[in-house]
């Protein structure tokens, strides 16, 4: 078979060399990939060379949600931790979320409360600054009050400073396994993101498409002036600050399922397409850098398949060669994908989310195609 491989490749015209060049980069571009982000995920060591507790300012936004406040406030305020403290803003809600809040104001002293008396068009970003500026301490985390799951073992991780040079930590969040394929895609979706910035991250190509449990120090985003012009952004909120001062050196990734944090909530199609928006809107604010690696990885990620086809049919006698890179690939690949679920206790996805990658470069590239569409159209109606 080997001697058959040697006499194909010496009759190959210019045309077939050409196809077999362009399809091999494509293919060393993806396993390269794949060695360089999501493997070092799964091999990366904790650091223990410094260790230390900061006190933690947890930062809870909330709008219209009075019973998610009565279950997941007292269990935060009841961890035990030295100088932890909660900073909840109410966003303008309609019911009783405030008068909830002012309760358990009386019970536990470490909760603080503010609120917002009206309407604003980002009135989230605008609770988020007001949280920032009642925080006592210099370490903060934006905690969503859907999230029910916070431990002892949470609270530590993210508390816990490696290093000396550490500005930023960053930690997993996802949704609860519901019924219905919008819940599954969106989950499938919100890893595939985690796990890509996580990588890059490692790759000193740092930038978040998450900002919920992440803790940073609150003086960098004064001292960036907080949003400034960034304040328009209609889809992301403080990972535009996270992204202009994250850098490799300053971050350290969390990435198991004692830290991360499980959203109870309901998502549909507008949730998952938001999930998609809020992406390229956050790509769109990072370095020209960035976007051009970013984009090359979209791009040959769905050329991957293509080239191999068109391998295929142009060369077809170099089968088992390319069925063995394939099949190698796709293993680990696979390896990888379950190694990383089973660490973020991300169940029931696996198969799903295997076939999902293969649609996914795709349905993303035209999903931005008209995203971007619809977005200039709505600016030059603006101007007019």
């Amino acid at each position: 078979m080997i001697q058959n491989l040697f006499d194909t490749f010496y009759a190959l015209s210019v045309l077939q060399w050409t196809v077999v060049a362009v399809a091999f980069f494509l293919w060393f571009g993806r396993f390269l990939y794949l060695l360089l982000l999501p493997l070092r995920l799964v091999f990366r060591k904790s650091n223990t060379s410094v260790e230390k507790k900061e006190p933690l300012s947890v930062l809870v936004l909330v709008r219209n949600e009075a019973e998610n406040c009565r279950e997941t406030l007292p269990r935060l305020l009841n961890l035990k931790a030295e100088g932890l403290e909660v900073v909840a803003v109410d966003d303008f809600s309609q019911d009783n979320t405030l008068s909830v809040l002012g309760l358990l104001k009386q019970q536990y002293g470490n909760l603080k409360i503010s609120s917002l008396s009206q309407e604003t068009r980002y009135s989230e970003k605008l609770a988020q600054n007001v949280a920032l500026k009642s925080a006592t301490n210099n370490w903060v985390l934006v905690y969503p009050v859907a999230a029910q799951n916070v431990s002892a073992e949470w609270l530590s991780g993210m508390s816990k400073v490696v290093g000396t040079g550490v500005e930023i930590k960053i930690g997993y969040s996802t949704i609860e396994p519901q019924k219905g394929w919008f819940n599954k895609l969106y989950r499938i979706e919100n890893f595939f993101q985690q796990l890509g910035s996580a990588g890059y991250v490692l790759n000193r190509l740092a930038f978040v498409y998450n900002e919920e449990n992440i803790a940073f120090k609150k003086e960098t985003y004064f001292k960036l002036g907080g949003y400034g012009a960034k304040v328009q952004e209609p889809f992301a909120n403080l990972e535009l600050v996270i992204n202009r001062f994250i850098s490799r050196k300053k971050a350290e990734l969390i990435f198991k399922a004692e830290t991360a944090i499980v959203k109870k909530v309901e998502v549909n199609r507008l949730d998952f397409k938001n999930l998609l928006r809020k992406s390229i809107r956050i790509e769109k604010h990072l370095s020209t850098w960035k976007r051009l690696v970013l984009n090359a990885d979209l791009l040959s990620e769905a050329m991957y398949p293509l080239g191999i086809a068109t391998t295929l049919a142009f060369v077809f006698p170099i089968w088992p060669l390319v069925g063995i890179l394939v099949v190698l690939k796709l293993l680990v690949f696979m390896v990888i994908i379950k190694i990383l679920q089973n660490r973020l206790n991300e169940r029931k996805l696996f198969i799903t989310s295997l076939v999902f990658s293969f649609i996914r470069p795709y349905y993303k590239l035209i999903f931005r195609w008209h995203f971007n569409r619809i977005s200039r159209n709505y600016k030059w109606k603006n101007k007019g």
